[in-house]
């Protein structure tokens, strides 16, 4: 389908009760706009900034973001399936309680996003910004990183078994007491030396 406004096609679906498809938006401005509820299918979007908008309740699939702002969105409860986000800015987004499944985050700044209480299965994260991100009691399963800043990230009673940290930057990150979060995370020589001294471990050379 060809390119089209977005604020044209919400108020659109929302009186006929259907599903955005197939669509296209280039370098559109958002202020203030409800989209909560709404259902997204094999859509995109280009160079398009979001501001003070609501997202929750959401429904995407199969959709692209590809330079996009959403700069303290909430996206709190929506669902995401098989989505790509492409060097977007996510900085403080809310993610509360999001089931977010086979969904990629490549060059995204992420730093202070909330994905509490959310469920990650089969997604990647690649070369991105994660510092002082939130996943407290978070579930993640087939989870795939690469080169991204975990720094001051909070992962509170959030199992990381599996994941592999190695060629990330891992530092100063929030766990609980008895580090029951680590267990089974896959971490290199330098993350195993921070973090056993974060644990008040005394490493002797």
């Amino acid at each position: 389908m060809k390119e089209k406004k977005l604020s044209e096609t919400l108020r659109y679906c929302r009186q006929e009760n259907l599903d955005i498809e197939a669509m296209e938006f280039f370098e559109e401005e958002f202020s203030c706009e409800d989209f909560s509820e709404l259902n997204f299918d094999h859509v995109s979007f280009f160079d398009c900034r979001f501001e003070r908008c609501i997202f929750r309740g959401t429904d995407f699939k199969d959709t692209v973001f590809r330079k996009c702002s959403f700069p303290a969105e909430v996206f709190r409860e929506s669902w995401f399936s098989r989505c790509r986000f492409e060097s977007c800015q996510l900085i403080g987004a809310d993610f509360g309680s999001c089931g977010i499944s086979d969904t990629d985050f490549d060059g995204c700044s992420l730093g202070m996003a909330n994905f509490s209480e959310a469920k990650l299965q089969g997604c990647s994260i690649t070369e991105s910004d994660l510092t002082e991100t939130f996943f407290s009691n978070c579930r993640l399963k087939k989870i795939r990183l690469s080169k991204n800043r975990f720094v001051r990230t909070e992962f509170f009673k959030t199992k990381l078994n599996g994941i592999d940290f190695s060629d990330s930057v891992l530092e100063g990150v929030t766990i609980s007491a008895d580090a029951g979060e680590l267990k089974g995370a896959k971490v290199n020589l330098y993350q195993a030396a921070e973090l056993a001294r974060m644990l008040g471990i005394v490493i002797v050379e």
